[in-house]
Order: C-alpha cells, then sequence, then structure tokens
C-alpha cells in the first residue's frame, strides 16, 4: 500500500538558505527527524541552520550530543490544536548532514515563548515558505 504525505516546510523570514542544495539537504534532514516518531508531518517549520548549542534547564551551552538542525513539525490533529514538537536532528557534521539521532519534545502550544518574547510558531506572514521539495520514502 503505498500513500502520499505532502509536507509544507517553512523557515522564519529571512532565514531560508538560498543555496538549493543546502535548502535540500536541510528539509531531507527535517523530514527524517519528524518520521523518527513514525507519524505524517503535515508541517515543518525549520528553526536554525546546523549548530552546536542548546539550552539545558535554561542555561545555553554547548550541545554535548554534537551538531544539530532544530525544527518544529505538526501532523493533521496539531494543526488543528495549535501545538507542535520541538525536535532536534543530530547530524554527522556540520558538512555532512547525514542524520544520525533525533530527539523530541512533549507537546507544546504554538504559543510558547522562546527568547526575546516571540512565539515559537508564529503566524503565517513571519515564516517564509520553501519551493515544494519531493522528499519520500517507502514504508
Amino acid at each position: 500500500m503505498s500513500t502520499i504525505n505532502i509536507v509544507k516546510y517553512y523557515f522564519y523570514k529571512g532565514m531560508m538558505p538560498k543555496d538549493p542544495e543546502k535548502l535540500r539537504f536541510m528539509i531531507a534532514v527535517a523530514y527524517q527527524t519528524a518520521r523518527d516518531r513514525q507519524i505524517f508531518p503535515k508541517v515543518v517549520l525549520i528553526r536554525s541552520d546546523v549548530h552546536d548549542t542548546t539550552s539545558i534547564d535554561g542555561v545555553h551551552q554547548k550541545d554535548p550530543r554534537r551538531n544539530h538542525l532544530t525544527l518544529y513539525y505538526k501532523n493533521e490533529a496539531q494543526l488543528n490544536s495549535g501545538s507542535h514538537i520541538a525536535s532536534h536532528g543530530y547530524v554527522a557534521g556540520k558538512e555532512d548532514l547525514r542524520l544520525v539521532e533525533a530527539t523530541h519534545t512533549e507537546e507544546k502550544s504554538d504559543l510558547t515563548k522562546r527568547r526575546k518574547g516571540k512565539v515559537v510558531w508564529p503566524s503565517a506572514d513571519q515564516l517564509e515558505e520553501a519551493p515544494d521539495v519531493g522528499y519520500g520514502h517507502f514504508a
């Protein structure tokens, strides 16, 4: 049985990579990270480029796990409830964007605040939609 799952990818305004190859790799890592929980993501907000820092117990510090991409994703139910899952897609290296490990938080409200008081999942006018990229897998 085959299933087609259309996923839309977003970035905060001004943060979408200009390099099409990097954009494709980031989307691939984001998709694989969200799929780690075996759900069908519908919308993914890629929050950052690959980096090696995180917040642990409210303290911003080097991530002991390694470089990662930070993203938020929603399935169909979360689209309707105004909630999302925050995830880290850990990669082999800053330039080697092969997914090594994925971690996820519990479901959070889209109105959760991030640093500087902005909400983590803002309105559509504060986001840029990535061009359609075909990415899939066989189950």
